[in-house]
């Protein structure tokens, strides 16, 4: 049988990731809220693509997201609230009810459903984009973030530039401080808005 991404309808904002983390579905609201299309959003990591954070401003959303493993120890989750970012690199607080769906062993989703608080139209930019120049970044670091911008892997982008895997890493590094960004993701979706890349 032909693997297929879970289908499911709800007018609520919702996304659905594996046991890994990678969004495996994104409903028409959730493009309507966050701006990504369901192609952008699919196969990301959620903590890369939405960097969730709590009401005090503190990483939540990251690789071993407690929620996610608590979920998938078919533990019940409390709702709870995030500040979630867009693509137009705003954050927006949601409460979000969980859901775990147990297809086969293997298969299982955990499903979220965003709901806007009630003055979540105060949106804030999580970047002072009009503080950043495009000289911040060094030649070698635009490189990477082009690289990064096509989906090219650290390994890939260490064979291009014919530098370490380190040297790549440290080069993403600097350019997420430099960006004032937490994620890969960031840093292109902001590169590309300052056109940097």
């Amino acid at each position: 049988m032909k693997d297929r991404k879970p289908a499911f309808r709800t007018s609520e904002t919702a996304y659905a990731v594996d046991r890994d983390g990678l969004i495996v579905a994104w409903n028409r609201s959730a493009v309507q809220t966050f701006g990504y299309a369901e192609s952008e959003a699919l196969g990301q990591r959620c903590w890369e693509l939405l960097s969730g954070r709590d009401v005090f401003g503190n990483q939540l959303c990251c690789e071993g997201c407690p929620v996610r493993i608590t979920a998938f120890e078919n533990e019940p989750i409390n709702n709870f609230q995030v500040d979630l970012l867009t693509a137009e690199l705003k954050r927006i607080r949601f409460t979000i009810s969980t859901l775990m769906l147990f297809n086969e062993p293997g298969k299982e989703v955990f499903i979220h459903l965003c709901r806007p608080e009630p003055d979540a139209t105060k949106v804030t930019t999580n970047h002072p984009v009009a503080d950043i120049e495009p000289s911040t970044l060094t030649a070698r670091e635009t490189e990477v973030l082009t690289l990064l911008h096509q989906g090219t892997t650290v390994e890939d982008i260490a064979t291009t530039l014919n530098i370490s895997v380190f040297t790549v890493r440290n080069h993403t590094q600097h350019i997420l401080i430099k960006l004032n960004v937490h994620s890969r993701f960031e840093a292109v979706a902001l590169g590309g808005k300052l056109a940097l890349i």
